[in-house]
């Protein structure tokens, strides 16, 4: 064995997402593309928040507190991207993500290496996928027309509560 994770291990899966995060908050914070694309490209990132948060939430008992980046997300359902509000708000879900990342998600793949085996963490790593593979999804702005309009989670009021929805596992462990 060479040493490395398999690509299902749930830490490998928590510690890609904490890369993706990191790149889109990055993107983010270049400030370029028009007011729209911002909005886009914003609510890509709350997407993918959102699956992240659903996975951690799931499986490591309120590690990696998103409780702040929550609420601004849910503001920021209602701001329209001209809004002076907007970019407030999207400064403040960046910093949230960005304490998350560099923080806190950190310290939750480090109690999931330390208290799950390497059987045990693949098995984890797996659900999320397979949760997140049958869930519809948003994808980025700029691949937005080359996902199939099915398979895609639209935007706007109620977004937060919608996708948690489509990611929270029901009883049977298949995606709500």
């Amino acid at each position: 064995m060479n040493g490395r994770q398999p690509a299902t291990d749930l830490t490998t899966v928590l510690a890609g997402d904490h890369r993706e995060l990191d790149r889109l908050c990055t993107e983010l914070e270049l400030g370029q593309g028009s007011p729209e694309n911002r909005r886009d490209l914003a609510d890509h990132l709350i997407a993918e928040l959102i699956r992240h948060t659903v996975a951690e939430e799931a499986y490591l008992d309120g590690e990696g507190d998103l409780t702040e980046a929550d609420g601004l997300m849910r503001q920021l359902e209602g701001a329209g991207p001209q809004e002076p509000r907007f970019e407030r708000l999207l400064g403040g879900l960046i910093r949230a993500v960005r304490r998350h990342v560099r923080e806190e998600g950190p310290e939750a793949v480090r109690q999931v290496r330390l208290s799950c085996s390497p059987e045990r963490r693949a098995e984890l790593g797996r659900e999320v996928l397979e949760i997140r593979h049958a869930a519809p999804t948003l994808p980025h702005p700029d691949l937005a027309d080359r996902v199939p309009q099915a398979d895609q989670l639209w935007p706007g009021p109620g977004f937060v509560d919608r996708a948690r929805a489509v990611l929270q596992p029901t009883n049977d462990g298949s995606p709500g």
